[in-house]
């Protein structure tokens, strides 16, 4: 049986949210300058690339939910 983790960026806060068996994790983007970031969105595209690049998969955004990404990936 496939087991999976789940997450999502609330484009409108600029935050992701880390679905845990504990609870809610939030984390900001954050601009960070020394990465060539020259805004808070660029800080927030970042994040979204970088799950992208961990592994994590696109399953919605927008529409009905908002301007939220909602991601998932295999637990191993």
């Amino acid at each position: 049986m496939d087991r999976w983790e789940f997450c999502c960026v609330d484009l409108l806060n600029r935050t992701l949210v880390r679905f845990t068996s504990k609870g809610l994790e939030r984390t900001k983007c954050k601009r960070d300058k020394s990465l060539e970031d020259d805004s808070k969105e660029d800080a927030t595209a970042r994040t979204v690339n970088q799950l992208g690049l961990d592994g994590w998969e696109l399953t919605n955004g927008g529409g009905d939910v908002g301007p939220v990404l909602f991601f998932k990936r295999r637990v191993s």
